[in-house]
This record gives C-alpha cells, sequence and structure tokens, in this order.
C-alpha cells in the first residue's frame, strides 16, 4: 500500500468522525451545557492537576489567544480556576473546578447516550470489528500528533 493511499483513507475517516461529531452536537443541542471547545477543554483539564495556558493551547491544538478566551468564559462560568505562579507572576495556571467535573460528567454522559445509539444500530459483529479498529487507530496514531 502506497502511503499516498493511507493518506486518502485517513482523510475519509477524519471527514466521517467530523461528520459523527456534527450529527452528535445537533442531537444534544438543546441540552447542551458545553459548546465542543470547551467539553474538550475541560476533559483534558480533568486528566491533569492544573497547566500552564501555553502549555494546555499545545496538547489542545488550539491558539493561545482563542484559548485564553474560552478558559475566560469557563472561569466566569466557575467551571475553571485560574491560579498566577506565586514564583512567577507571568505563569498563570487553570483547572477544572468541581462544578466544571460536574457539569462534565452530565456532558459526557448525554454524549455517550447519542453515541450508543448509533452503536446499537450496527450488527454486533461489526462493532467488534469497529471497536478492535478504532483501537488500532488510536494506539497507531496517537504518537504522531506532537510530531
Amino acid at each position: 500500500m502506497e502511503d499516498r493511499d493511507l493518506s486518502i483513507m485517513l482523510l475519509k475517516n477524519i471527514h466521517v468522525f467530523h461528520s459523527i461529531v456534527k450529527v452528535i452536537v445537533s442531537e444534544r443541542n438543546e441540552s447542551r451545557i458545553l459548546t465542543e471547545r470547551q467539553f474538550f477543554a475541560l476533559k483534558k483539564m480533568a486528566e491533569i492537576d492544573k497547566m500552564e495556558l501555553k502549555n494546555l493551547s499545545k496538547v489542545l491544538h488550539v491558539s493561545t489567544s482563542s484559548l485564553c478566551i474560552l478558559l475566560n468564559k469557563l472561569v466566569e462560568q466557575g467551571y475553571v480556576y485560574r491560579e498566577e505562579d506565586k514564583k512567577d507572576r507571568r505563569n498563570t495556571f487553570y483547572g477544572i473546578t468541581e462544578k466544571g467535573s460536574e457539569v462534565l460528567e452530565i456532558e459526557k454522559a448525554d454524549i455517550l447516550k447519542i453515541i450508543n445509539k448509533k452503536i446499537e444500530l450496527i450488527d454486533e459483529d461489526k462493532r467488534e470489528d469497529l471497536y478492535k479498529a478504532l483501537d488500532l487507530v488510536f494506539d497507531t496514531l496517537i504518537g504522531t500528533l506532537n510530531n
């Protein structure tokens, strides 16, 4: 298989995943609390204790300026806290609050409910194949994100 063929297949799948995200967003539009970007920012912050803006920006692959706007909104809503470094006031850390964790769990449950409805439409044997394929894609591509 040529690298180009693999790239074309990956591009097709990126489009499919993007479409799935859009369907999920539209189906939860009335009940949603967080935007798509807010959800993924909170999800990443839940995995860590606290992080500087520039490092969080790198991990989320978002510019620091747009992330700063997003985080300010989350701070206003009480989902994120902002903490200045006591040693170097130029550094600001962000972390998820208890309220943010609660909202994240609610949002996760809503999203998983929608995804589960879609998965129920897939034949049982295809579900197992899909799981294995997604696991392989994740394991294979996760290392390429920062290269």
